[in-house]
């Protein structure tokens, strides 16, 4: 019964804003450990082993927040997603994600997607809201802010690796992710202006 309720959980908890944002919600406390996509967490990935790297306390790179974080790419080139329900129409949608790299300057990309009417990834309706490139190294996390505007249809926020200094399957680290329409972001005066490109970031002391 206790795997049911948390299968209904994690199926129509996506509502209106990301779980587990902060991959808090599992039991890797110390060191690093790999959870299961979608079973452990409502995070899903689309690496043939279904499995998610998490770094816990007594690692050499301490969480944004809380006490643990992600790293993309457990043991496969993959993305790290949710889809998203319950954004609306036409309705303007924060995000926010704080990112890290492990052994020098990390490229990760995210991209927002409108999965259309037929509700699902690849369908041939997907329109794409949103997607860019964002480095960091390892001296400190660095934290981006953005809105979108949602189209009405489940959408999928989504992490992939780019580039990473320690290879495939070694770096880019994640944390603090919201998506959604009560997603707090700073106001302008709080924080720095990069470029043109629509979005914010600032770091945060390592």
């Amino acid at each position: 019964m206790k795997k049911i309720l948390a299968s209904l959980l994690l199926a129509t908890s996506a509502s209106a804003d990301l779980v587990d944002g902060g991959f808090e919600g599992n039991d890797v406390y110390y060191g690093y450990g790999f959870i299961q996509g979608g079973i452990d967490t409502a995070w899903k990935t689309t690496a043939p082993d279904n499995l998610i790297e998490i770094w816990g306390e007594y690692m050499p790179t301490p969480s944004y927040e809380g006490t643990r974080h992600a790293e993309l790419n457990a043991n496969y080139a993959s993305t790290l997603y949710q889809d998203v329900n319950g954004l609306g129409d036409n309705n303007p949608i924060n995000w926010h994600f704080a990112h890290r790299g492990r052994y020098g300057t990390d490229v990760m990309k995210l991209t927002i997607t409108d999965l259309g009417a037929d509700q699902t990834w690849g369908g041939g309706d997907d329109t794409t809201i949103f997607t860019q490139n964002f480095a960091a190294d390892n001296a400190a996390w660095q934290v981006h802010y953005g809105t979108i505007t949602s189209i009405g249809n489940n959408t999928r926020f989504a992490f992939e690796a780019v580039s990473a200094v320690g290879g495939n399957t070694q770096g880019n680290f994640i944390d603090w992710c919201g998506f959604g329409q009560n997603v707090v972001i700073p106001t302008p005066g709080a924080i720095a202006l990069v470029g043109l490109s629509g979005f914010f970031f600032v770091r945060r002391r390592a």
